[in-house]
């Protein structure tokens, strides 16, 4: 294989799993492996299909004028397929020869079609060929050899064969209409020797145009041909017409920015208050409610949040019993708005599921919902990317309903075949989720959603972020546009936010400020902040606001023992002990200035507050105990971070020479990478079945199913790998 560094950067960006190959041997190597290779196939849209199967119909390798020969091609579709196939690494191109690297094929009934006669010669008798001679109307005549070639002879006699098949029994007939549309192949039923003679499958065979191989019956490839008609060729077709209609472009900035905050939001949540898990794994229907009245948004919204904080390992599952904040948050909530939503909006073109529309969709008994936020396969995913890619070939500002993309998503994406009881609702989702995310709207791409699809700087689309607020008279901090990380950071640490649009406005309140105040801040510090981030002079009021709550701050404060309150004026004391709203506390004086709790400090802190008193923690040592706002972060193993480098991985593999030998665990290892497929790895004399396979330097990583968790291993170190 000769690949220019140019064509292998562009294979690598479509098949970014290949990046693993250590030279060009090992590429060409993998390039080789059906189980590599079916995937990105499946992939791509009907007409690649149709040349793929065409030149596995000619033996893997023919002409441009062979296979024009062979397809029907009325919009001069066949060079584009095929540059598309080289592209992907599923042909290459010999001077004018298509060659494919996979040998017999990829395709198990390429058109719909059987086997030829003549693949059949070794299971065909003489006697079994009479007959079939006699059903195609023939009189049987010489020896095997010279019956083969009569049937082949009666069966290019198209007219005659379905003449033949039109005296067919009702049921037999209907039979042969579905095996010559397609598979070919149909598996007998619980019986031992031959069918029983009145059965439809038996009655194709005694006719001559089915021939059983063992538990099979096949209708060979002539037979298919002559029943579709005299020159019957598949046709390149282009993707089908879709109806649109002109709307005003919407930027999709503001959703984007909406989408944005609500994983924000849930980050938050899951680290004050982890989401409990379902025994059975996954968010339970109670507490689906629960985070989507926390994050304001509908159930089936709340669903597409929590997939993507997940699948963006901005939450995962603390011992499979609650969701949790994980360190990888920390690092998202620092980057610019547009950079955390780009994360997002490429976490969800890849999900393989709806997140709205949670059902694996494959058959009717298979339509029920999964709890959110695992992933599973099923053809949603497909589906949503081949509507985007539909979408992107729509004039800019044309919009479609999804009645008119269904024929081109079909098109474009097996999957709508394959899933049929679900593909209209999972093209809905996709369209529906696409909104909530800022990249569709009203059935058309967004600027946002057309620039991160043609792998533009979406960054620029976004507003410069703010570094400074205006403080107003009735407490409130308004910040045009988006408020640069740093900013929101430090007002969400003293003011409650109230909307987020063009602008976010947040509310300083007598809780909000004593809660920077619990935080260690002071009035001084507090007031100097607000004044540098401030465009004019902080306001009177909220001057007057800090101080008041400042100077009220820490009247009352709490020590352990069970808790002992203590304040300098005895008659607030008192006023405590008397409190109805404090009985549980059971507060009880010991001095003028001192008191009792029955509760541990921080329960004693917590119903204080909560009864509208500021009071502090006390140290062991007597000094105030600034409470930093509890947020919990679980520790989790990241990959390393940005998109694949395409030149420079080509580059690499061009000059790599240390390729692992054929067959060798090094081979093994990186075809479970390309594949995702599951593979055995034995580590100290113990079986791993493992999937989801990763190798980055020198380590491999991956999902063990054995162990119930993720293994890094020494690749060097592993002696035994297997594919199973």
């Amino acid at each position: 294989m000769s690949l220019h560094a140019a064509d292998l950067a562009q294979l690598l960006r479509n098949r970014p799993e290949l990046a693993v190959a250590d030279s060009p041997d090992l590429l060409e190597r993998l390039l080789k492996q059906p189980e590599a290779a079916v995937p990105a196939l499946l992939g791509l849209d009907t007409d690649c299909h149709l040349v793929s199967q065409a030149l596995q119909i000619l033996g893997g390798k023919a002409s441009h004028a062979e296979l024009a020969e062979l397809l029907h091609d009325p919009g001069g579709r066949l060079e584009e397929s095929i540059g598309t196939l080289a592209a992907w690494g599923l042909v290459s191109l010999d001077g004018g020869t298509v060659v494919s690297p996979h040998q017999p094929g990829l395709w198990a009934h390429p058109f719909g079609l059987g086997r030829p006669l003549r693949d059949f010669a070794q299971l065909l008798t003489a006697d079994v060929l009479k007959s079939m001679v006699k059903g195609l109307g023939g009189k049987p005549q010489g020896r095997k050899q010279d019956l083969l070639a009569q049937a082949e002879t009666l069966l290019r006699d198209g007219q005659a064969v379905r003449r033949r098949a039109a005296g067919l029994p009702e049921q037999a007939l209907t039979l042969l209409e579905s095996l010559t549309a397609g598979p070919p192949v149909v598996q007998q039923g619980i019986w031992y020797g031959s069918a029983p003679a009145n059965q439809p499958i038996e009655q194709l065979a005694q006719a001559g145009f089915v021939i059983r191989d063992g538990w099979d019956y096949e209708l060979p490839r002539e037979v298919a041909l002559a029943l579709r008609g005299d020159g019957w060729k598949p046709e390149l077709t282009g993707q089908p017409g879709v109806p649109s209609a002109a709307r005003p472009v919407s930027d999709g900035v503001a959703a984007a920015l909406a989408a944005v905050d609500r994983i924000e939001a849930l980050v938050d949540l899951a680290g004050a208050e982890p989401v409990t898990e379902l025994k059975a794994g996954g968010v339970g229907t109670r507490e689906l409610r629960r985070v989507a009245k926390a994050l304001d948004v509908p159930e089936q919204s709340a669903a597409l949040w929590l997939d993507l904080a997940f699948g963006t390992d901005l939450i995962a599952s603390e011992l499979g019993e609650r969701l949790v904040s994980t360190t990888v948050a920390d690092d998202w909530l620092a980057r610019p708005a547009a950079a955390r939503w780009q994360a997002l909006a490429e976490c969800w073109i890849a999900l393989p599921q709806a997140a709205s529309f949670r059902v694996p969709g494959c058959c009717a008994e298979h339509m029920t919902p999964q709890a959110p936020p695992y992933q599973f396969e099923c053809g949603a995913g497909d589906i949503r990317r081949a509507t985007l890619r539909v979408l992107r070939t729509l004039p800019d500002g044309h919009a479609a309903t999804p009645d008119g993309l269904l024929p081109a998503v079909g098109w474009r994406s097996r999957a709508a075949r394959e899933h049929a009881p679900a593909t209209t609702e999972f093209l809905a989702a996709a369209l529906r989720e696409g909104e909530l995310l800022g990249m569709v709207q009203d059935g058309a791409l967004t600027t946002l959603g057309r620039a991160l699809l043609d792998g533009g700087e979406v960054a620029e689309l976004f507003p410069t972020p703010s570094r400074t607020v205006t403080l107003q008279h009735d407490l409130t901090a308004i910040v045009a546009g988006t408020p640069a990380p740093e900013l929101a950071a430090f007002l969400n640490g003293c003011a409650d936010l109230e909307s987020r649009d063009r602008a976010s406005v947040w509310r300083l309140s007598e809780g909000s400020v004593r809660r920077a105040l619990d935080a260690g801040a002071t009035a001084e510090s507090l007031l100097a902040e607000l004044e540098r981030c401030s465009a004019k002079s902080v306001p009177q009021p909220l001057r007057y606001l800090v101080t008041d709550v400042a100077r009220r701050h820490g009247a009352i404060r709490v020590t352990a023992a069970a808790s002992v309150v203590t304040s300098d004026d005895p008659t607030l004391i008192t006023e405590l002990c008397g409190s109805k709203a404090l009985r549980k506390l059971a507060l009880r004086p010991v001095a003028p200035t001192v008191a009792l709790s029955a509760l541990p400090p921080d329960e004693t802190l917590r119903l204080l507050r909560q009864a509208g008193h500021a009071p502090v923690g006390v140290a062991a040592d007597g000094t105030v105990r600034a409470e930093r706002p509890q947020r919990r972060r679980l520790a989790i193993a990241t990959e390393p971070d940005g998109p694949l480098d395409a030149e420079a991985a080509a580059l690499a593999i061009l000059d790599g020479t240390d390729a692992p030998a054929p067959g060798s665990v090094g081979e093994t290892l990186r075809l479970a990478a390309v594949t995702g497929g599951p593979v055995i790895i034995v580590w100290q004399r113990r079986d791993h079945y493992m999937d989801d396979l990763r190798i980055t330097g020198g380590s491999v990583t991956g999902y063990c199913h054995d162990c119930d968790g993720g293994h890094t291993f020494p690749q060097a170190k592993i002696k035994e790998a297997e594919l199973l």
